[in-house]
């Protein structure tokens, strides 16, 4: 009996070292997880004073209200740490909030320099910041701006300047002087500040800019929303004939993804293209959506219908592309101006799109569109 008793508290013991041992490593690493947090919600905050200071050189004082943060903090990393933090500071010092889209997460590789642009609609300049790539030694509080920054320049970004001094920011633009981040703070701040709705920003946060090919895909999806909508049960399944920007939103808007088994692309050659007939030259996409009651699928090949003549003047430059994107955005509501049908179909019972996505299989071939 002694003996038993003996066993089972040594058992009891053993459990509460062991209990007391992982409570010590939680602990341990809730603070780290906090000390992680706070460093990088201090350096947020930093940027976004420093930006403030920036933009009070070229222009009066900003003000909270007025402002746009763009940063891709959380995706990027220093020294395999999370910078989630960041977007805390910048925000709460800038004023800025997903809700009312003032502040745009962008996506980038995880080993991407980290870096924010805070806009202010009022003046159009713009500051950008760029983080060194390792964490400083001591109170991060403490440290000067040169310690913490790479760059740290402010610049008029608003389209009219733009447009107006196109030959200049060209220049400009072309050295670089946001770190390699031009084209997405150039779009992506302007397209802000006209009001480009929630959905529109949740397609090119993810995409990384905002360009014309990323907005043909927006499109696409208000074009499906009106003309071939699914019910809240059914699925679409996406299949890119021609891929380009328009994927990310496609994905992004659609929510499918290769992942979930609801997108494939294919990659066809000018030999291939030189195949479809004439109606399905500018084929791009087909849709499929299925009808859960019946199991049964139906399609439409769409394709984009680009307006070349418009911003000529400024070419395929960025500032160019910008005066496209604002072009288009104030049609984002017309989509039946930009995309065409070129076939409505449905597949033989009991196929799925997956099938037309295998190795080999040509989905143009199987709907009659080549000659």
């Amino acid at each position: 009996m002694r003996k038993s008793f003996l066993g089972i508290s040594v058992l009891v013991t053993a459990i509460a070292l062991l209990s007391g041992l992982s409570l010590n490593s939680d602990v341990l690493a809730d603070d780290k997880q906090k000390a992680e947090y706070d460093y990088w919600n201090n350096a947020g905050r930093l940027a976004g004073t420093q930006s403030f200071e920036l933009l009070k050189q070229n222009s009066v004082a900003p003000q909270k209200g007025n402002l746009i943060v763009l940063t891709n903090a959380g995706y990027a990393e220093i020294g395999n740490s999370s910078t989630m933090g960041f977007i805390d500071g910048i925000s709460d010092v800038a004023g800025c909030k997903r809700g009312n889209n003032t502040l745009a997460e962008i996506h980038s590789r995880y080993d991407a320099p980290l870096w924010c642009a805070v806009y202010d609609k009022v003046s159009g300049d713009c500051a950008y910041l760029q983080l060194k790539s390792s964490k400083i030694s001591g109170d991060i509080q403490s440290a000067s701006a040169s310690e913490i920054f790479d760059i740290a320049v402010s610049e008029k970004i608003n389209a009219d300047h733009l447009y107006a001094n196109a030959e200049a920011y060209n220049k400009k633009l072309g050295e670089k002087i946001f770190g390699g981040n031009e084209f997405r703070i150039v779009t992506i701040t302007n397209a802000l500040a006209k009001g480009v709705p929630a959905y529109a920003a949740r397609a090119f946060e993810y995409h990384d800019h905002y360009c014309p090919g990323v907005t043909s895909g927006i499109m696409m999806v208000n074009y499906l929303k009106k003309n071939f909508p699914v019910k809240p049960d059914d699925s679409y399944f996406v299949q890119s004939v021609q891929p380009w920007c328009k994927e990310d939103a496609l994905m992004t808007l659609l929510n499918s993804t290769p992942g979930k088994g609801g997108y494939s692309a294919l990659y066809p050659t000018e030999a291939d293209r030189a195949a479809w007939k004439a109606e399905a030259k500018d084929a791009s996409t087909i849709v499929y959506r299925e009808d859960k009651k019946t199991k049964k699928w139906d399609g439409v090949v769409l394709a984009f219908k680009w307006n070349d003549s418009v911003c000529k003047e400024l070419g395929k430059s960025i500032i160019g592309k910008l005066c496209m994107d604002l072009w288009y955005l104030d049609k984002l509501d017309k989509p039946e101006d930009f995309i065409k049908e070129i076939k409505r179909f449905e597949l033989p019972a009991g196929q799925s799109p997956q099938e037309w996505a295998r190795p080999g299989v040509d989905p143009m071939k199987l709907l009659g569109l080549c000659e």
